[in-house]
């Protein structure tokens, strides 16, 4: 099992000491953490991988789009009410104005993550808006969402080499949730492409349910909803580790639209329900004994370097490494 930390280049989000290309620091700072490298999360246009740590990167988190499956539909009244002219949609979608364009842009997304030589990519299966993420009421069903991934995975796959695992990611949104058996199954089985699998994201998996209290009710509902897909539990082969207790955050706030909307609240919201904080009770063991992923990500929230130190320490307590 590997052990990688998540990381991406935006200001304030590294440590300046690693940013370097130091290599003898950065593998010291590996070593003292037992990790093997990082998961980079490759959300922008241009290439930046070229501007990396030298951190060895052994998976590439693809770019996300959270609302993409009217774009995908060609559902231009439900567009109209997500951007406010065309030049705004294009700007999200990479430059596309139509599914063919974006087809074009995932791929040279795709393109500059495997610049970095990872073993792995990791694809999030998933859509809402800008509304549905605070009213709660979605457009689209799981059913919508997974058959319109695999349509969009299917068309690009190609370009991906037979050697790199892609491993598809739940979200507590529409589309792959993993809570659903038959969701799962159903979207494996229309993939066209072998040494593809699951990343487990323990954190979305807890937002599925606002009703949980601690990391102990935590721990048995992520081994039940696992042990629950049978034979696909099997499809997991990597973990985003974290701990996301937010009901009472989930119960709190009215399901409306707030005014005057901006990027800047909608990131704020979501980091509310998404907490990514660190494991500290060690009945996370639990799901180690059902699962055995190939990677473990401790994928955090953290200022810095001497941080995330910290919080991977508390991990690896938790689940028994240390």
């Amino acid at each position: 099992m590997k052990q990688l930390f998540n990381y991406c280049y935006i200001p304030g989000y590294n440590d300046k000491s690693l940013t370097t290309k130091d290599a003898i620091q950065a593998q010291s700072y590996l070593n003292s953490l037992g990790l093997d490298g990082i998961e980079l999360f490759h959300y922008k246009k241009e290439p930046d991988v070229v501007s990396a740590p030298v951190f060895p990167t052994l998976g590439v988190h693809l770019k996300y789009w959270p609302y993409w499956l009217d774009f995908w539909h060609g559902n231009k009244q439900s567009l109209k009410k997500q951007f406010a002219n065309v030049e705004e949609l294009q700007k999200y979608f990479f430059g596309a104005a139509n599914k063919e364009e974006w087809i074009n842009a995932i791929k040279e997304n795709i393109k500059n993550a495997l610049s970095a030589n990872p073993e792995y990519l990791v694809w999030h299966v998933s859509d809402a808006d800008t509304e549905n993420i605070f009213t709660f009421s979605f457009n689209h069903t799981d059913e919508e969402v997974i058959t319109a991934t695999a349509e969009v995975f299917n068309v690009v796959s190609e370009i991906i080499p037979q050697n790199v695992m892609v491993l598809f990611e739940n979200l507590w949104w529409p589309g792959l949730r993993l809570t659903n058996k038959k969701i799962v199954d159903t979207f494996f089985a229309l993939l066209k492409r072998d040494n593809v699998g699951i990343m487990l994201d323990t954190g979305h998996l807890m937002n599925t349910n606002p009703a949980l209290n601690n990391e102990e009710e935590a721990a048995d509902y992520l081994c039940q909803t696992i042990e629950n897909l049978g034979t696909a539990k099997e499809l997991i082969y990597g973990i985003h580790l974290s701990s996301s207790i937010s009901g009472e955050y989930v119960a709190s706030f009215e399901r409306s639209v707030p005014e005057s909307l901006n990027p800047e609240k909608i990131m704020q919201h979501i980091a509310q329900i998404d907490r990514h904080q660190a494991w500290t009770s060690s009945k996370i063991k639990d799901l180690f004994s059902i699962v055995e992923p190939r990677y473990v990500v401790h994928e955090l929230y953290y200022n810095d370097f001497q941080d995330l130190a910290m919080l991977v320490r508390r991990q690896q307590t938790a689940i028994g490494i240390i």
